[in-house]
């Protein structure tokens, strides 16, 4: 039965492709594009409270169920090899894309990578309750933390539809789930990651991500604004209400993006974002995460999270 219905699909897009093929000659119209690109792309972000991050991506796009019409003229595959290095970590990516319309994209990935101290700025390290205090520990190297991801977005450009350089009203829309973990620890173990408040555990992550932004014909070529959601599913200890400090809500990062582009291969990005944290109890910051109290008369607070610049590079290989 498998095999009945895996050569019906086989028939069906070899028939498809043929037909569309047949209907180019009867029409006359362009052929799509059916050559594997290759390119390169090198992102530096450097934000302050000082961070930095290089990466560099090594992109495959191959064409797939590529016809000749609206929705389906560029559909492809991507696979992306991506290594990053900060001052305090390094990380190996990969990455596959599947775009089957012009609105729709499909992904998954995986990483893999290591971090070390570096002065105060604790890359990757264990964070553990001593006396109801938070202690640090550096890894440096002696573990890994890795990540999985799987999701989708859609993506909407009225200027496909309204046909003008002055009309490209963009949205994006992400959902996604995303595995983090560390190696030789157990799901209530914490640990910090890029210097962050050392709350992570091995477990999944709900992440949503929103952009409605403006592109235009000019050297500024966009103006956008984000909004990024994440709620953690994280095993917690036995007999401990996770709601007590927080961790039942949702995470939000948001704020404006302004986008330049001086030449057809450097896109230069200005971001400022803020992000909510916990309103915790008077004196409460100096515990151990897991053993601080909400204040439930407060809502969360907004606080100023980082400003910082984007340089990136594509360099097409063919």
């Amino acid at each position: 039965m498998k095999k009945l219905i895996v050569s019906m699909i086989a028939a069906l897009l070899i028939f498809g492709t043929l037909s569309a093929q047949e209907e180019q000659k009867e029409t006359g119209s362009k052929k799509t594009e059916s050559k594997v690109k290759y390119s390169t792309n090198i992102n530096l972000v450097i934000s302050y409270p000082w961070e930095g991050r290089l990466s560099v991506t090594e992109t495959i796009k191959v064409p797939v169920l590529n016809f000749d019409n609206p929705f389906m003229r560029g559909n492809n595959i991507a696979f992306k090899l991506r290594a990053d290095i900060t001052p305090v970590t390094l990380e190996g990516k990969f990455d596959v894309v599947w775009t089957p319309l012009a609105f729709l994209e499909l992904y998954g990935g995986a990483s893999i990578g290591s971090g070390w101290k570096l002065s105060n700025w604790h890359g990757f390290s264990l964070n553990q309750n001593k006396a109801g205090k938070t202690h640090k520990l550096p890894i440096n190297f002696k573990k890994a933390f890795y990540t999985a991801n799987f999701g989708g977005a859609l993506q909407f450009d009225l200027g496909a539809i309204v046909k003008s350089d002055w009309t490209h009203i963009i949205a994006r829309i992400d959902q996604y789930f995303l595995y983090k973990g560390v190696t030789g620890v157990g799901p209530l173990d914490s640990w910090v990651l890029l210097d962050d408040d050392g709350e992570n555990r091995n477990g999944f992550t709900y992440c949503g991500s929103y952009v409605l932004g403006y592109q235009m014909p000019l050297p500024m070529n966009m103006i956008a604004f984000r909004l990024e959601t994440e709620k953690t599913f994280f095993k917690v200890p036995a007999g401990v209400d996770k709601s007590t400090w927080g961790e039942n809500r949702y995470n939000l990062l948001f704020g404006p993006i302004i986008s330049f582009k001086p030449i057809d291969q450097l896109t230069i990005l200005l971001i400022a974002q803020w992000k909510t944290v916990r309103d915790y109890a008077p004196n409460e910051l100096q515990k151990f995460y897991q053993t601080r109290t909400l204040d439930k008369n407060k809502r969360d607070k907004v606080i100023f999270r980082r400003v910082g610049i984007v340089f990136d590079v594509t360099l097409p290989n063919n």
